[in-house]
């Protein structure tokens, strides 16, 4: 369905919303869709940040199949081949400029590998609340955990060219070209490991459109395409009714 213009509506309209696509999407990963000892949960803490949906892993061999599908033994289908964004950039493990409610997965050793964060207006209400909601990104990259990151929100003064940009500039050198049509964001993020590359992947957005999948890695070469839309869907069909007509009548972007 088409993405609404939660700008348009007070911050508690949209805070509800957010809370039943967290649930939703942590409901979507359980059934079935995690390697065997994996499970998504929605606001947690994890080691001093909070993500909005985390994705646990117990690391298996990483054994794949020759139609780029792993085969490890789970009875779930984790993609390999590379993710079909719009945008994709990379950076060396070390970068030049070197020298945060949400859904984690974990596996049942709490280790955690995974985390969706569906970005609210109040975390680019301040610059203060937008450098936490940076730090704490780069915090979870930095240890090796994997970051998809929906920003229905359009760019303020604190991002200007739009949430990747500003967290890929924290880490890593490149502009990103802003598309002001499609001023929304949804970004997935392969944190690096030992000789690896860090690595993006972009989908620039717009009100209106449809929510593609996007990747959501449960290792640097394994990850689950996240069903977006179905998920904002339901979310969505349980709205409260008599909210849904403020909503819909937002004017666009």
């Amino acid at each position: 369905m088409p993405i609404h213009n939660w700008s348009g509506v007070s911050d508690g309209m949209f805070h509800y919303f957010h809370q039943r696509w967290i649930g939703t999407i942590a409901d979507w990963l359980n059934e079935g869709r995690l390697p065997e000892g994996f499970y998504a949960i929605g606001e947690v803490y994890a080691n001093a940040v909070e993500p909005d949906v985390l994705a646990v892993e117990d690391r298996p061999p990483e054994t794949g199949r020759a139609d780029g599908q792993a085969s490890n033994g789970f009875g779930v289908a984790l993609l390999e081949s590379p993710p079909k964004t719009r945008f994709t950039w990379e950076a060396e493990r070390e970068s030049y400029l070197a020298r945060k409610d949400l859904i984690a997965v974990r596996s049942v050793e709490g280790i955690l590998v995974g985390v969706i964060e569906i970005v609210s207006a109040g975390n680019k209400s301040s610059q203060a609340r937008f450098r936490k909601f940076l730090t704490k990104t780069i915090d979870f990259l930095d240890q090796g955990i994997h970051v998809l990151i929906v920003d229905l929100f359009p760019p303020t003064p604190r991002d200007p060219q739009g949430i990747h940009q500003a967290i890929w500039s924290e880490k890593y050198d490149g502009d990103f070209e802003f598309h002001a049509d499609k001023p929304l964001t949804l970004a997935s993020y392969r944190a690096t490991t030992e000789g690896s590359v860090a690595r993006s992947f972009v989908e620039p957005i717009a009100v209106g459109d449809a929510l593609p999948a996007m990747p959501l890695f449960l290792w640097s070469d394994r990850y689950i395409n996240v069903d977006l839309e179905q998920t904002y869907q339901c979310a969505w069909d349980v709205y409260p009714a008599p909210l849904k007509p403020k909503v819909e009548s937002a004017v666009s972007a």
